[in-house]
């Protein structure tokens, strides 16, 4: 298994989306960490028209960092919209951008389901025009015209077309379950699977969303198997959404690396902790809680 790190370290704590100098010196900073293995995102068209003019100097950053980056994700709620005309131009900028993915040589590709056409009173789950923030408390006017048939129709829809572009690079497309969005449970995330049909279609296994959402994360590992091709790690306490240090939550870590041996994993574990004044600490606290339990287990880890 590859210990590594997700996007959310360099949101937190260069901004949402960050600028494109503060993005090197993120990728400068992983590597001081001791980590070699890093998710990208695509924030939105204008971050991801950023990006890509950059493109060049980012992979430069990451060879003479000797990062790489195993996992891609394109951010743009416009995916899964029920407005067509929305939902086909972003399929146009999607087909654009998975080019980024591949330059990077990601892997994988990395969605998100967004959050559901309701109308939200106070905060919205992963706002682009907002403050990145975990939003606590979830508050919805549901319109009286909104059919819930078609939401998933749209959703299905859309992931059968980013896995068959994908496909044509070679690429796995990944769909991770948040809290408060149309993916949120492990049983929700294995109906989509199932109804997309597409082989390299899977899942993104979150620990702390998912124990955020109260499920018991191990049983819901089994009950993934063979349907997930990434991980993102973090520990949790599920009276909120914080994403706290491994260890030091309420997930049975024993239990959870041992299913992971018996399935072979020998994938990537990208460490997704939220904000704090500490959390170059908290991300070396993980890593090493991670690299004991996995020599407890005789796992092979590496950073």
């Amino acid at each position: 298994m590859k210990i590594g790190i997700t996007y959310l370290y360099t949101i937190c704590n260069y901004g949402y989306p960050p600028k494109f100098s503060d993005e090197l010196k993120a990728i400068e900073k992983i590597s001081e960490m001791g980590f070699h293995f890093l998710e990208m995102e695509a924030l939105g068209k204008k971050h991801t028209e950023t990006v890509y003019a950059n493109r060049a100097e980012f992979k430069k950053k990451l060879d003479d960092c000797g990062v790489h980056v195993h996992n891609f994700c394109i951010v743009d709620p416009d995916l899964v919209s029920i407005d067509q005309e929305k939902r086909r131009e972003a399929y146009k900028n999607f087909e654009q951008t998975i080019e980024l993915g591949s330059y990077f040589e990601a892997e994988t590709i990395h969605l998100a389901s967004y959050a559901p056409p309701v109308e939200y009173i106070g905060a919205k789950p992963y706002d682009l025009d907002k403050e990145y923030e975990f939003t606590e408390e979830l508050r919805v006017r549901v319109p009286d015209e909104l059919d819930w048939r078609d939401v998933w129709d749209v959703l299905v829809e859309s992931c059968k077309f980013s896995a068959k572009q994908a496909a044509k690079y070679g690429k796995i497309v990944l769909m991770e379950p948040r809290v408060g969005e149309i993916i949120c449970s492990v049983d929700s995330l294995i109906r989509l699977i199932n109804d997309v049909g597409e082989p390299n279609f899977k899942a993104n296994f979150d620990t702390g969303h998912l124990s955020a959402q109260r499920e018991c994360v191990p049983l819901a590992l089994a009950k993934l198997k063979g349907m997930f091709a990434n991980i993102h790690i973090a520990d949790n306490v599920p009276v909120n959404m914080e994403h706290i240090t491994v260890g030091k939550g309420s997930i049975d870590w024993e239990e959870f690396f041992r299913i992971l041996k018996k399935m072979n994993y020998e994938g990537y574990l990208g460490l997704d902790l939220s904000a704090s004044d500490s959390i170059e600490k908290d991300l070396e606290e993980s890593a090493a809680y991670i690299k004991a339990i996995c020599e407890k287990q005789d796992i092979k880890v590496e950073m």
